[in-house]
């Protein structure tokens, strides 16, 4: 497997992103005092969650799912999805997520993601563009990090059986 491959590009964002703007501080689960942080979109038995606060984020995935199916032949079900915040200067050091590539695959939409922003899996960058979605190959390690001066929003989400 690549470590990216492109799924879309140019996806409208700013309608998700507005919505996301208007979305109560409490609902970011926040992972430090940095303000970086998440809102989780399916919680237990893989239940919606923010299905009507969040319609054009759902949009997008829904949207996301399709191409996925039409054009890459991955037909899997959603079994995990989350937008992730990452503030200015912030990052996640090198891991892996146990994410195979084969029967789970991780895809990621950048709903922000200024100049500096960069995503690496295995030595490989990426320089993330709003409105591009791309399977990455969570399998491998890999890094982000935020050089820019502004929130990197993502909407990370994985596909499989």
């Amino acid at each position: 497997m690549e470590n990216f491959l492109k799924i879309a590009e140019g996806l409208d964002v700013a309608p998700a992103l507005a919505e996301l703007a208007l979305l109560p501080d409490y609902c970011w689960l926040r992972m430090n005092s940095d303000g970086a942080g998440f809102v989780q979109l399916l919680a237990g038995e893989l239940e919606w969650q923010f299905r009507d606060e969040l319609p054009e984020t759902w949009r997008l995935i829904d949207d996301l799912l399709a191409i996925l199916a039409a054009e890459h032949g991955d037909r899997g079900r959603l079994v995990h999805a989350r937008v992730g915040r990452m503030p200015p200067g912030w990052g996640l050091a090198p891991h892996f997520d146990g994410v195979d590539g084969l029967v789970r695959r991780r895809y990621q939409l950048a709903l922000r993601s200024e100049p500096g922003v960069v995503l690496t899996v295995d030595g490989e960058a990426l320089y993330p563009r709003p409105g591009d979605a791309w399977r990455i190959d969570a399998s491998r390690v890999h890094s982000i990090h935020n050089g820019s001066n502004f929130d990197r929003i993502a909407l990370l989400f994985d596909s499989g059986a």
